[in-house]
């Protein structure tokens, strides 16, 4: 079976925690783990490097083109997408573009209280940092899925993880 699993929460809510500790729960799978944050990295050079004018499309599209080949190379896969996500519009877009799994999770990952963001921020490795205004930002605009949305996807699963 091919999966895939779109985590989505704003910067330092745990995304990548959450999808390493899936990949250590379920060794009798394959999981692949594709993070926004590694591949601008690998293609800008930098956590901090973005693409020309901001635009992240080019990123996204790099992520489905690299989830595509997983599912094309793999008969049984598991690919979970880290990304924020923070609205319906995003994840329906990667949903739409990523048709060749057989089943679809949605986690949103989710705080009683989001300033334990910035604490985790200053947890991670310094390279990683986000701009404390960035993860205010991300965490006032999240918005949780439409019964429209989570119906495109076999499972949802909202996760507070504090």
């Amino acid at each position: 079976m091919k999966k895939l699993i779109l985590v989505s929460g704003p910067a330092a809510i745990g995304k990548s925690t959450w999808s390493k500790a899936y990949m250590v729960s379920h060794p009798d799978e394959k999981v692949e783990i594709i993070a926004a944050d590694e591949v601008r990295k690998e293609m800008y050079g930098s956590y901090h490097s973005f693409p020309p004018n901001g635009n992240m499309m080019i990123i996204y599209e790099k992520m489905i083109e690299i989830a595509s080949d997983y599912a094309k190379n793999n008969e049984s896969v598991t690919v979970i997408f880290d990304t924020t996500m923070l609205y319906d519009e995003r994840r329906l877009f990667f949903r739409r573009h990523l048709s060749m799994f057989d089943d679809y999770s949605l986690v949103c990952l989710k705080l009683h209280d989001y300033s334990l963001c910035l604490k985790r921020n200053k947890m991670r490795p310094e390279e990683k940092w986000v701009p404390e205004n960035i993860i205010i930002d991300m965490a006032k605009h999240y918005a949780d899925p439409s019964d429209e949305t989570k119906a495109h996807f076999d499972h949802f699963y909202e996760i507070y993880v504090d």
